[in-house]
């Protein structure tokens, strides 16, 4: 039921006509749009919140950029904004979301983005620095009866 809802809002025959403006060789681009769709049925299933507040052309434009790579068929972030009608700040911001939220999708992708000197410093270390600080969050939320059994204030929460 969710992927329906997450398909009326982006529709897979719009993500095939914006893959077939991007790339011109019809083959990738249709093999483009079908991953996409898989993955953000799949993505929404695994964390439909991730969705909320994005607009569709930043969603897409972020998946495209990875799938552009995983397929050897890179597109600047200009161009995809151009194309789709957004910013390049929203396809950078979308597609690092992307990495952040869902590493083990794009495990090839992050592998290629290591072997390229500017991607390495620029999103692979963000990346590692992000997803440290996400952990330790997630550990900073837990009650404090989950950190310690002899905590005088069982069940309250860090301040921070």
């Amino acid at each position: 039921m969710k992927s329906m809802s997450l398909l009326r809002r982006i529709p897979p025959s719009e993500i095939s006509v914006a893959a077939r403006a991007v790339w011109v060789n019809k083959s990738i681009a249709d093999t483009i749009a079908l991953e996409t769709v898989q993955i953000m049925n799949q993505t929404y299933r695994r964390k439909f919140a991730f969705f909320n507040g994005k607009s569709a052309k930043s969603i897409v434009g972020g998946l495209f950029y990875l799938l552009g790579y995983r397929h050897d068929v890179v597109k600047k972030q200009n161009e995809l904004a151009d194309q789709l009608g957004t910013t390049d700040v929203s396809i950078r911001v979308s597609y690092r979301k992307w990495l952040e939220t869902f590493p083990d999708l794009f495990l090839d992708v992050i592998g290629k983005f290591a072997s390229i000197t500017a991607l390495r410093s620029f999103v692979l270390l963000d990346l590692k620095q992000r997803m440290l600080q996400s952990e330790t969050t997630c550990v900073c939320a837990l009650p404090l009866a989950n950190l310690s059994h002899a905590s005088k204030n069982r069940g309250t929460y860090l301040p921070f």
